[in-house]
């Protein structure tokens, strides 16, 4: 998954990627569920990619009243941060809730799952 996103941060404008940050996160969600995104602050603007229904879904940050709050280009799905924890939400008719009580790994923890 790191390298389609590496991809998209290194498609930057170059004059931009001196103040450009990529960090990715690992969030252990209920149900045993883990959420793996990447999130990119480009100049003033910020993005998320993550990796849902066996697909890289990139989203944009949108306004919220706390925290980080990210859409998918068609807006059909939200990432909302704040500090450690997240939810990933289907939006829509029937919002659904697909990601809930999600906390941060720390780094040492989620390198010793993957390597596993």
């Amino acid at each position: 998954m790191r390298l389609p996103i590496l991809a998209l941060a290194l498609s930057l404008p170059a004059a931009a990627m001196a103040q450009d940050a990529m960090m990715s996160v690992t969030y252990a969600c209920a149900n045993d569920r883990v959420l793996q995104a990447s999130f990119i602050n480009a100049g003033d603007q910020s993005f998320a990619v993550i990796f849902e229904a066996g697909a890289l879904v990139p989203m944009q940050i949108a306004e919220s009243a706390s925290g980080a709050r990210y859409l998918s280009a068609d807006e059909g799905l939200e990432l909302w941060t704040k500090g450690p924890e997240a939810t990933l939400t289907l939006l829509g008719e029937n919002e659904t809730v697909l990601y809930r009580d999600c906390a941060e790994v720390p780094v040492e923890a989620s390198e010793e799952t993957s390597a596993g």
